[in-house]
């Protein structure tokens, strides 16, 4: 494979960074919900940073067409490893942080994967042959859903401690060892140190771009114009582009807000299960990872999505109508498949219908469209209706609605998609 020792660096800072990344994005939810029982606050912190990013994601992708990918992740890393580095020694300074600290830095990492994922896939497109690009959209996934199984199983054990037994995965196991919870500062201090070795690994990557490119070095509001202007001259791709997105937007709102509630108001359960629901559903995105193109020929990308959503759907009404930590456990793991096996499908058909010079801005604007809706579903479900009692149950079925619904979209455009030319 060309370029494969690039490739390899790339996966390798993706996956140390992503380990901390996902322990603290895991942390700081439960900080608000199952530490200082503030869900409402964080709920409105999580609507505020979603609004600003429908304006940061614009402008991400004009960025990442414009400058280097490779000097993008460097900065986005500093930029990392100054933040948490500040809070982090705040922390320690005051054994302790205020609330709005720790929303900060849910800020920053929320800013940062909001660009380092369209990069990411950027880079990675720009450095493989279209021949390689199923094998390595479901490397970049397999790397990535196996960082976060790490992360989940670290956070488990970190955010509860271990009184010599643990929760694993609805089984009480005994342990010959105790160690307390730590401290968010703690743990946002081993964040701070992989985004350092990130940027180490990344600054040592060589590579020369396998597709011929094309700088756009015009006025940010003429780059902008310029993926408006593909995807309205291409709507089947702009509809595939945001329909395709319907599972990854109910995850983000489940995972990071409704999630939470969900473990400690109807399952009545701690930490451990929250983050191990989380592991869950990352081993089954490993697993899909390593079966998807071998279950579904890129001919049958867009039929394999539509399926794939159905079945999310059916997981989100499990868990609405079942209060069985078993089920809860099983649905995450077969929506955390679904979800890896659409990403690897939708980012492989964007590969061959989206040029790389304007696939930043391209993917900013579904990212955009995806933010959109996230907001509005945040905000909805920061009404003290959800907040009552097990009422968050409604906002569960709300997401199998979506999942349905994105599945409709593709269905309806099906023929039409499967005889989208590719680019040459």
């Amino acid at each position: 494979m060309k370029n494969s020792r690039a490739i390899f660096l790339l996966l390798l800072a993706n996956s140390i960074s992503g380990v901390a990344q996902g322990i603290s994005m895991l942390a700081i939810p439960w900080y608000f919900t199952g530490v200082i029982h503030r869900e409402e606050l964080f709920g409105k912190a999580y609507l505020f940073i979603t609004a600003i990013s429908l304006f940061w994601g614009v402008y991400a992708g004009t960025l990442i067409d414009r400058y280097s990918r490779k000097k993008i992740f460097l900065v986005m890393n500093l930029a990392g490893l100054f933040m948490l580095t500040a809070v982090t020694l705040i922390g320690f300074k005051s054994d302790g942080l205020p609330w709005y600290l720790v929303a900060i830095i849910f800020t920053t990492t929320a800013f940062i994967y909001n660009i380092h994922f369209p990069n990411l896939y950027a880079f990675a497109q720009e450095i493989t042959v279209k021949e390689d690009y199923g094998r390595v959209t479901s490397l970049l996934e397999i790397q990535g859903q196996i960082t976060f199984t790490i992360a989940g199983a670290i956070a488990a054990m970190l955010l509860s401690g271990i009184n010599h037994h643990i929760n694993f995965f609805g089984f009480d196991i005994s342990l010959p060892f105790a160690f307390r919870a730590w401290k968010i500062h703690e743990i946002f201090a081993i964040d701070a140190i992989t985004y350092l070795i990130a940027f180490v690994i990344i600054y040592r990557i060589k590579s020369l771009p396998v597709v011929e490119q094309k700088i756009d070095t015009s006025h940010l509001r003429e780059r902008m114009k310029v993926g408006f202007s593909f995807l309205k001259n291409h709507p089947l791709i702009f509809h595939f582009g945001n329909a395709s997105l319907s599972v990854f937007l109910t995850i983000l709102v489940f995972g990071t807000y409704i999630q939470p509630m969900y473990v400690d108001s109807v399952l009545h359960k701690g930490g451990d299960v929250y983050a191990f629901g989380d592991m869950a559903f990352s081993l089954g995105a490993v697993l899909a990872g390593f079966l998807t193109t071998k279950i579904f020929a890129e001919k049958n990308v867009v039929l394999g999505i539509i399926l794939l959503s159905v079945v999310s759907g059916a997981m989100y009404l499990v868990m609405s109508f079942s209060y069985l930590l078993g089920l809860f456990f099983v649905a995450n793991f077969i929506i955390g498949a679904c979800n890896s096996a659409i990403r690897i499908q939708r980012v492989t058909y964007l590969f061959h219908h989206i040029p790389n010079h304007i696939i930043g801005r391209a993917s900013s604007i579904f990212f955009v469209v995806n933010v959109f809706f996230r907001m509005c579903l945040i905000g909805a479900f920061t009404l003290p209706f959800f907040h009552q009692s097990t009422n968050v149950l409604y906002a569960v079925m709300s997401l199998a609605v979506i999942c349905f619904g994105g599945a409709a979209i593709l269905f309806i455009n099906y023929k039409a998609l499967v005889k989208e030319p590719m680019i040459v």
